[in-house]
């Protein structure tokens, strides 16, 4: 029953109905993921994490009960645990295609590519429709395969739901960008979202008006010039795809960093302190009361407290949440000791790598993605706040820095990232490709590799596609060559 009710959403009912079970003696793996699943989607972080070790240590041979394990593992930041028991689950359960994919993925973000791949093609193998099994082959494999081209629109062709669409459309965009069929790949990509776009609604005033919130925000908080207490939380901000795990990556190869992935922490926790009604934890009324907040310094101590159990006795930790973008401000006057390095990017190479990769879609932050206008929007709405940003708040504490620029001169903007995070200087961080921690983002197989400099000026190779974003980021006064 009380699966049941998590299946369904149902938090309260799920939370009770766990209780009876933890109040009548019981001690089972299979509750303590039930109980990790219910804190998650009552957005309490803190207790997810705390019931999926519980469920890690009392361990399981049950396959459907470890392909759980696993999944709420991966979800709450232990990657590395995540692997046995998803492999436990196939080895049990080889011709069920969702533990399979599962285990592929995890071991993407694990670094061990080869495996991965061979895992999505017995996938697709075993089941010729999974479109999330394709999407993630076509990505990952270094050539395509003759016949994939054909099975893909076969697949896209038989379909009716918006989200298989979506998932096929973007599988065959790859394939027209590994044939470097740039305007047909941009082609696949508005087919695929063409549905979906109907189904989020994206809204322009609403991107515009967090925008305003958050410019305002900068200006109207005091915010301390340099670090004071604990300094060791570093967030890397930025669009997605800006290359926001790039400088994770070249910063955790530290000796004294480490990173506990993207964290949703510091928004939850500012809205329980603010009380702010309705559901959404990004939200302008959020910015704009977290300004006139006197105090915000219970969310700063909170907050450490549940990274600090992610970080362990690490001397600095990276919270790379991207969207914690529009908290900066907020950040940087509850975590006094912090400090906040933001990416930018190339407005026209970031309008489309957002707007060819597929996020999670059930989070409506990335609503914008499905329509290449939104996207467009979404773009230069955020160079409107970083470059707010840049003027309002303290050099001690927040870093603009360009991807363009670290892949130019690595080791002189490795030089800078560390002495703004008051670091030595370590040869290792050079050498961030070589890095085994877990990448769970959509760059866990490029930071894998040393810098290369082909993404840069990509937007260029799309030759109706590159008058398309020079006619949608026009509208707001950004012009190709022009920063």
């Amino acid at each position: 029953m009380a699966a049941i009710a998590v299946e369904h959403g149902n938090a309260p009912g799920a939370a009770k109905l766990c209780d009876i079970l933890v109040k009548g003696g019981v001690e089972h793996c299979w509750l303590s993921v039930l109980q990790a699943r219910t804190a998650l989607l009552q957005q309490d972080q803190d207790a997810a994490r705390s019931h999926a070790r519980q469920a890690s240590a009392l361990g399981t041979e049950d396959p459907h009960i470890a392909n759980q394990l696993g999944v709420i593992l991966s979800r709450t930041g232990w990657h590395a645990e995540a692997v046995p028991p998803m492999r436990l689950a196939v080895e049990h359960v080889p011709k069920n295609p969702d533990y399979r994919y599962n285990l592929a993925v995890a071991l993407q973000f694990e670094g061990e590519l080869a495996e991965a791949e061979l895992q999505f093609r017995e996938l697709v193998r075993l089941d010729p429709g999974h479109a999330s099994g394709w999407l993630a082959l076509v990505q990952l494999a270094k050539e395509p395969d003759k016949g994939w081209q054909e099975t893909l629109e076969r697949q896209l062709a038989a379909s009716s739901d918006p989200d298989q669409r979506l998932l096929f459309g973007h599988a065959l965009a790859r394939l027209a960008e590994s044939a470097e069929e740039w305007d047909a790949s941009l082609t696949w990509l508005d087919r695929a979202k063409g549905a979906k776009r109907g189904e989020v609604d994206h809204d322009r005033k609403t991107t515009g008006a967090l925008v305003d919130a958050a410019i305002a925000s900068s200006s109207t908080q005091s915010i301390a010039e340099t670090p004071e207490g604990d300094e060791r939380p570093i967030f890397i901000v930025g669009m997605p795809r800006s290359g926001t795990t790039l400088v994770e990556r070249i910063l955790s190869s530290h000796s004294q960093v480490t990173s506990v992935g993207e964290l949703s922490d510091f928004a939850i926790l500012l809205k329980r302190t603010l009380g702010t009604p309705g559901p959404h934890v990004l939200e302008p009324q959020i910015l704009e009361a977290a300004a006139k907040a006197p105090d915000l310094d219970p969310v700063g101590q909170e907050y450490l407290r549940r990274a600090g159990m992610l970080a362990k006795d690490s001397p600095r930790f990276i919270d790379k949440m991207p969207f914690n973008s529009f908290y900066v401000p907020a950040i940087l006057r509850a975590l006094p000791g912090a400090r906040v390095i933001c990416l930018r990017r190339s407005p026209f190479d970031m309008l489309f790598a957002n707007y060819r990769q597929l996020f999670a879609t059930g989070f409506s932050y990335y609503s914008y993605n499905y329509d290449f206008g939104d996207t467009a929007h979404f773009v230069a709405q955020f160079e409107r706040m970083a470059k707010a940003y840049q003027a309002a708040l303290p050099e001690g504490r927040f870093m603009a820095i360009a991807y363009e620029d670290i892949i130019e001169d690595q080791r002189g903007k490795t030089e800078e990232l560390l002495a703004f995070c008051d670091l030595d200087w370590e040869e290792a961080c050079m050498d961030f490709h070589q890095n085994r921690d877990p990448v769970a983002t959509a760059s866990s197989v490029q930071v894998r590799q040393p810098l290369y400099s082909s993404s840069i000026a990509q937007w260029r190779r799309y030759s109706e596609g590159g008058q398309r974003a020079v006619e949608e980021l026009g509208r707001y006064g950004i012009k190709a060559g022009v920063d």
